[in-house]
């Protein structure tokens, strides 16, 4: 059984979870039609729909050990109408759009902060402070996705734009990296190396979006 604080911070994650799995799933799907490739809106991909992006078993890894995974948008890139240009765009769309998710977010907490200021007879209370804290682990968690998904290694996307870039005169390196991929993730987990290439970013750039927004809406 969990801890009513584990019980808790679950409960607070899920939106989040949701929210930053469906996003990313969905803006790799519309990247992907737009460039020419109408493999996701045929797969029922290209919707915001959480069931349709779900991987049960990753959502369950993300919310007990902060790593986990969402269903793979499968593409089809020689449908691209331009191959090179179509596999970068689409890898990155998935990460930018966890950013602005992030960041619009944001907005919306320093908005409901504003509120008191406004009106002090709101009468929101427990509710307004609950659902700045979920709105919290949505920012936090859309920039933490952001940054694991850039990651140059597979499977995450940064491996795709890293791939586009330099596969040709370098396929050997690529096989190989590609052939024992599980095997770096899970010396990476073992080692907690994730921790550091991506909590230690992360916090920075939430940190960074909560004072630039305030300064934004004139919060000192």
């Amino acid at each position: 059984m969990f801890g009513r604080l584990d019980l808790m911070n679950i409960l607070y994650s899920l939106p989040a979870v949701f929210l930053a799995f469906s996003v990313h799933e969905f803006a790799h799907a519309f990247t992907a039609y737009r460039m020419g490739d109408h493999t996701p809106k045929l797969q029922g991909r290209l919707t915001l729909d959480p069931l349709a992006h779900v991987d049960w078993i990753g959502l369950i890894m993300f919310l007990f050990f902060g790593f986990g995974w969402a269903k793979p948008v499968q593409v089809n890139p020689s449908n691209f109408k331009n191959r090179k240009w179509g596999d970068i765009l689409v890898s990155m769309a998935g990460p930018i759009s966890n950013l602005i998710l992030a960041f619009f977010t944001v907005i919306l907490i320093q908005l409901f902060r504003l509120l008191p200021l406004f009106y002090p007879n709101h009468g929101l209370g427990t509710a307004s402070a609950i659902l700045i804290r979920i709105m919290e682990r949505i920012a936090f968690l859309n920039v933490v996705f952001s940054f694991l998904n850039m990651i140059p290694i597979p499977p995450f996307d940064g491996y795709k734009v890293v791939k586009a870039f330099f596969f040709k005169g370098n396929i050997k390196f690529f096989w190989v990296l590609e052939r024992y991929s599980l095997i770096i993730l899970f010396v990476m987990i073992m080692l907690n190396i994730f921790s550091y290439i991506v909590n230690a970013p992360s916090h920075y750039v939430y940190r960074f979006l909560n004072s630039s927004t305030a300064k934004l809406l004139g919060l000192f």
